[in-house]
């Protein structure tokens, strides 16, 4: 009987992976909580690893030598080994299609909560101070406004959907976008015409060696219009002492983060507490229904892929 691992930290229980792969036959074992360096001797006989963002080593994949499959039930990679799974013959998937509208939606709200300065307005109305409306100021018109969005795959789109009923101007850079394939209205330009010209910076990439820190200070150097920072992708794609010293000396007047470097960041991690950021805990792809949407897709296309049926978003393909 094959046999699946679940590792999971996040998940409240694995009620709906659990009926779906057992139906099909197979035999599941649920490590709730326990990290994969800490996994017992039994993982070693299981042909599917499923994990959501906890560390896949070289290590672990050493001591699994019937793994066929790792099933990231997420987007993204960069808490596994792919050069390394690929060279055990080992095939890796995830699954970037379940919540596009989700994290298009809370860049949006990052967006627009920065923009508008609600959390210092409110902090000043807590504080007493309802009529010091000049401590806010400036807040232009976001229709007078450029909107730069660094990469655009498919949640890029959905930004640009939402936030062109507003009226601002939309620049994208993107190395892998074409005139041809870009959204109409939409300018494609450089990374440094980008960061000059933006008020509004989102980031939409992935996290790679060559995105690590892609917002440092050389970068902040060239933004001229002390724009708002939103970051819904990886933690790592910005340098997050720079991003603090940009904030303290006015560099960026604002930054909305779902991810950090660090998660959970520990209490006294100053971006937490500072009156020019809104830090939210990896929120950003979560409904009720993009929960169901992903445990239902992860757990169908194991079944698809055990039983010798192609599947999509193999991430290592030969």
């Amino acid at each position: 009987m094959k046999k699946i691992a679940l590792v999971n930290f996040s998940t409240l229980d694995y009620s709906i992976e659990e009926t779906i792969l057992r139906n099909a036959g197979y035999q599941v074992d649920v490590y709730d909580g326990v990290a994969t360096a800490d996994l017992p001797h039994t993982v070693k006989d299981a042909d599917v690893l499923v994990v959501q963002l906890q560390l896949v080593t070289e290590a672990l994949l050493d001591r699994m030598p019937s793994l066929k499959l790792i099933a990231r039930e997420g987007i993204g990679l960069d808490s596994i080994p792919l050069q390394a799974a690929s060279a055990r013959g080992i095939t890796v998937m995830n699954v970037p299609d379940y919540c596009l509208e989700e994290v298009a939606v809370h860049a949006v709200s990052l967006l627009l909560a920065a923009h508008r300065k609600l959390f210092p307005s409110t902090a000043l109305v807590r504080g007493g101070q309802w009529t010091n409306m000049p401590e806010l100021k400036p807040i232009m018109a976001l229709s007078d406004l450029t909107l730069g969005l660094i990469g655009m795959g498919r949640i890029g789109a959905q930004v640009i959907t939402r936030m062109r009923g507003f009226g601002c101007r939309i620049i994208v850079s993107d190395p892998y976008l074409h005139p041809d394939n870009a959204p109409e209205g939409v300018e494609l330009v450089s990374l440094d015409e980008l960061l000059a010209q933006s008020d509004l910076i989102s980031l939409h990439c992935p996290y790679t060696e060559e995105t690590k820190h892609l917002i440092n200070k050389q970068r902040i150097a060239k933004m001229k219009k002390k724009p708002v920072l939103i970051n819904v992708s990886r933690g790592p794609l910005i340098h997050e002492g720079d991003l603090l010293d940009a904030l303290n000396s006015g560099d960026i007047s604002f930054a909305g983060l779902d991810v950090l470097t660090e998660e959970p960041p520990a209490n006294d991690h100053p971006l937490l507490h500072h009156p020019h950021a809104i830090v939210t805990n990896h929120i950003a792809w979560y409904s009720e229904q993009s929960e169901a949407r992903l445990r239902n897709l992860t757990s169908n296309r194991i079944v698809d892929f055990l039983e010798g049926r192609e599947i999509p978003n193999v991430v290592n393909k030969k």
